[in-house]
């Protein structure tokens, strides 16, 4: 069976020009790429943009095709459809969170409409000649020939025959090529078309060769949709809408990790954009307002010249005083580099945290998903030169990837801890994408995953915010062979107990002295919280938070819940579970009884060769400085020992001892202050999250955007 990867480099440009051919009449084109609307703000539809500015560019009778104003975010399908009833061909950008809504737009128009040409692409189209080699071949092996994914692609244009073309891979030049076929006989013909899949009029399934990616030189022939004016019309319609950008630099990914899509979607290789065009690009996002840009790299800092995109964007901070902040996926491996662009964005207040991920400390694990970590001992002398550099960091970690167990999910956020991240632990459910190795039957099976469908949540979402009515979904997977059903509730557990007590901060003072002057490691100490709560029936408040931890984690693996709890009484959103509870505790009044059975149980690891005041004091000390609203005066406090000083040391990465005497200390709780309980939870306990700022001194200047961690 023949891949047949072709490359249109290799075409004869007079061919493509002599099929080229100039409309009867004038192509209407629509485009849907919808988004989750955050806090009021959208993005700008970046994929369905550099299709129409590629095509404006390089179609050969540019001005006989008319674009349409994009639909960039949900609504109902009846309206959605009547927007497009006039467009002759509707592109689809489809991802997770878009798919179902997408699906229903394109059966209403092609109900309306029998005649109008449907195209999707983007990741969520089921690609079955996906090989997940980095030496790809152009014939697949006879085994390959027989994995149970050869069939997802016809499959999904039987199931959905609205859908009259799929695009596979990189859409710019694809595009192109469908629209100058819409001139010639409005796409009847397909067969030419590469890089697409389809159903002939007599129900025989297609898919064509497909094309390489853009090189370098090639990339630099994709102009930009926002330095175009490809967006000019769309926020001129909506005049009111507050837009945020996603936007990229690069395309590729190296690496071949199998439960991402973003390598697996685009290959090995790391193409790259002029940088004049990123230049005048960033300079656009200055001059247009917008506040915030998640950046689309998949490893940002791979690239030496990274620096000089990090100098760009502080300088359109610098020059209009507008752009906030910059999000960035970075380098898996990250050098001197990487670190020294990571400073200038921090540098310039727009670095909010900088994500060192890791995914699983396994090496079993890691080798089962082909990832490749920095060393470890690189990894902490880069975290502390971060930290010391004042620069926040959070970890990325996947739960349950293959051969994960209960212990090597303790063990690892032990060793991280150890090792210097006390900001933020991320820990993510791991979700199957289709066109991913993960995503493959044999791959599930070989690993024992039990997959369940839920609902899609936003995080700090509203309660049932789809205008359409249409609900996404995700498949989450909810036990491994490795991480049996129960075993899998226990982990969320152990991890949302440990992100409350540890990372939300009301426990991480005394947490961090058990370890650094008893000597008690931190996966004991986080998992003494866990034991004792499961079966004391003298810890009623640890007990109460168990039994919510477990009894959520029953429900989502029931798929009966997403992996967000909605709270109505507190801003009626859904709230990360952790967060959730910290909401409880201290709006119930329930804070000192939680302190007095946190005591109960750490006292357990106390000997008779060291003093338990020092515990005692960095209980005193964490309980005082928990923000609270309503708090009028600031607070003076006496210790013992001095807890503050070595706390703040190890944060930053070195080490202190412990000293007896007379310490003073004054905690400012007026500068920051919140003076009711929804404003607290939405400026402390939302914002502070990803910066961990839930202690007086530790300061959030940020406004967070719902959907984002």
């Amino acid at each position: 069976m023949s891949l047949g990867i072709i490359s249109l480099r290799t075409i004869n440009d007079n061919l493509l020009e002599f099929k080229s051919k100039k409309p009867d009449k004038k192509i209407k084109i629509g485009f849907v790429q919808i988004n989750n609307s955050f806090s009021g703000q959208c993005y700008l539809p970046l994929s369905v943009g550099m299709l129409q500015a590629y095509a404006q560019k390089h179609l050969t009778h540019s001005d006989d095709y008319e674009f349409f104003a994009p639909i960039y975010t949900f609504m109902r399908i009846q309206e959605a459809a009547e927007f497009l009833s006039d467009a002759d061909i509707v592109g689809f950008s489809i991802y997770m969170w878009n798919f179902e809504n997408s699906l229903d737009i394109a059966r209403e128009l092609k109900r309306r409409k029998p005649e109008v040409v449907i195209v999707f692409g983007g990741p969520q189209v089921p690609d079955s000649k996906k090989q997940f080699r980095r030496v790809r071949t152009v014939d697949l092996s006879s085994k390959e020939s027989l994995r149970k994914r050869m069939n997802f692609t016809e499959d999904f244009h039987h199931l959905n025959p609205e859908i009259d073309i799929c695009v596979h891979g990189e859409g710019e030049r694809v595009f192109k090529y469908i629209l100058e076929q819409m001139a010639i006989d409005s796409c009847h013909d397909k067969s030419l078309i590469p890089s697409a899949s389809y159903v002939d009029a007599n129900g025989i399934f297609h898919f064509n060769p497909k094309v390489e990616r853009m090189n370098d030189k090639e990339l630099a022939q994709a102009p930009s949709p926002f330095t175009t004016g490809v967006f000019d019309k769309l926020m001129t319609v909506f005049p009111d809408q507050k837009w945020v950008l996603m936007y990229e630099t690069d395309r590729g990914c190296p690496f071949q990790c199998t439960y991402c899509d973003w390598g697996g979607a685009t290959e090995d290789r790391v193409s790259r954009f002029l940088l004049e065009q990123i230049y005048g690009d960033i300079m656009w996002v200055g001059e247009h307002r917008i506040p915030y840009i998640f950046l689309c790299n998949a490893n940002f800092g791979i690239l030496e010249r990274d620096i000089q995109i990090a100098e760009y964007f502080a300088e359109t901070r610098a020059k209009y005083g507008y752009l906030e902040a910059v999000s960035t996926q970075n380098s898996k491996n990250p050098k001197k580099h990487t670190i020294e662009a990571l400073k200038i964005l921090a540098k310039a207040g727009l670095n909010r945290v900088t994500v060192m991920s890791q995914q699983s400390l396994n090496p079993a694990t890691l080798k089962a998903v082909r990832r490749d970590n920095m060393k470890l001992d690189e990894y902490y002398v880069m975290q502390k030169q971060l930290a010391a550099e004042g620069v926040y960091t959070m970890t990325d970690i996947i739960l349950p990837m293959p051969e994960e167990t209960y212990q090597s999910i303790v063990d690892g956020t032990s060793t991280l801890i150890t090792n210097g991240q006390h900001n933020h632990i991320q820990l993510n459910f791991l979700t199957i994408l289709r066109n991913t190795e993960m995503g493959n039957p044999e791959y599930q099976e070989r690993y024992g995953y039990e997959i369940v469908r839920t609902k899609m949540i936003s995080h700090h979402g509203k309660r049932n915010d789809s205008i359409s009515g249409v609900e996404e979904y995700q498949e989450l997977v909810v036990a491994t062979n490795t991480m049996p059903k129960e075993e899998w509730i226990k982990a969320w557990v152990f991890c949302w107990m440990t992100s409350l007590i540890y990372f939300n901060k009301l426990l991480q003072i005394p947490i961090m002295t058990l370890h650094e002057y008893y000597g008690v490691s931190y996966g004991q100490a986080l998992e003494a919280f866990v034991k004792n709560s499961s079966c004391s029936g003298e810890l009623p408040i640890l007990s109460e938070i168990y039994r919510f931890f477990a009894n959520l984690a029953r429900d989502i693996q029931a798929g009966c819940s997403g992996e967000y709890f909605h709270s109505e009484e507190w801003l009626n959103i859904y709230w990360p579970p952790e967060e959730y509870i910290l909401i409880k505790l201290c709006a119930e009044n329930k804070l000192e009884a939680f302190y007095r059975e946190a005591e109960m149980v750490m006292m357990q690891f106390m000997t008779s060769d060291k003093p338990v005041d020092v515990l005692l004091d960095s209980l005193k000390l964490n309980r005082s400085l928990i923000k609270l609203p309503f708090k009028n005066e600031d607070l003076n406090l006496e210790l013992n020992y001095n807890i503050w000083d070595v706390y703040r040391t190890v944060l930053l990465g070195g080490t202190a001892d412990y000293k007896p005497g007379n310490y003073s200390y004054c905690i400012d709780r007026t500068t920051e202050r919140w003076d009711s309980w929804e404003e607290w939870c939405q400026k402390m306990v939302w914002y502070c999250n990803r910066r961990g700022a839930y202690l007086y001194g530790s300061k959030n200047p940020y406004i967070e955007i719902a959907g984002h961690h």
